[in-house]
């Protein structure tokens, strides 16, 4: 695989009668899809090259860590995409093994508890039972700060309207609007979802 500095990556030259595939797509997983083709195909004798397209000038699609440099010589690491994987889901895991970064992990840090939202230039602590993006504990939700009384009972509506009855599909953003307001999609559902899927909630599908 050649390593032009260029939109489409692809072989210098190819081997007559070599199985050929093309990947579309430089993010985290046509990066993938390119280790384990070159990794299954080594290891059962098969002659195969591949082509992977990238229309950005970087590889790593939305994963990007940036270092910002600060005072006295002091710099921080930002994680400009995802900041994180779930190990229940081992896959992400085992990949970092088989590049041999398996060492390089950070696991996180059980001594800060609880996720803040900046809500008009402050921290606020997100309530105890938020299921993605809807409030399941009564008592937390009620006395959370993160809300307006407004915003709450706006949220509390959820129980009264009705699901659709059609299979046309939303955005996450028109979903969570239609079913808990604003509030909810301002200060729930793009914090978290935008720290999940790092994507515009306007540009999402809810299905």
């Amino acid at each position: 695989m050649s390593t032009v500095p260029a939109s489409s990556h692809s072989h210098a030259a190819r081997t007559p009668g070599a199985r050929h595939v093309v990947i579309v797509g430089g993010g985290i997983s046509g990066l993938s899809a390119a280790w384990y083709l070159e990794t299954q195909a080594a290891a059962h004798n098969i002659d195969l090259q591949y082509t992977l397209l990238e229309s950005a000038p970087r590889w790593g699609g939305k994963i990007l860590t940036e270092v910002v440099p600060g005072d006295d010589d002091t710099a921080f690491v930002v994680e400009a995409g995802p900041d994180a994987f779930i190990t229940q889901k081992p896959w992400a895991l085992e990949l970092a093994r088989e590049l041999g970064i398996g060492d390089r992990l950070i696991p996180i840090n059980d001594r800060t508890t609880g996720i803040y939202v900046l809500d008009h230039g402050r921290p606020v602590v997100m309530p105890d039972g938020v299921l993605l993006v809807v409030p399941t504990r009564l008592r937390p939700f009620i006395a959370s700060r993160l809300f307006s009384l407004r915003g709450k009972l706006r949220m509390g509506m959820d129980l009264l309207i009705p699901p659709r009855r059609d299979d046309e599909d939303e955005t996450l953003s028109q979903f969570v609007r239609r079913r808990l307001g604003d509030e909810a999609l301002d200060k729930i559902a793009e914090p978290l979802m935008s720290g999940i899927y790092n994507a515009d909630a306007d540009a999402m599908s809810i299905m």
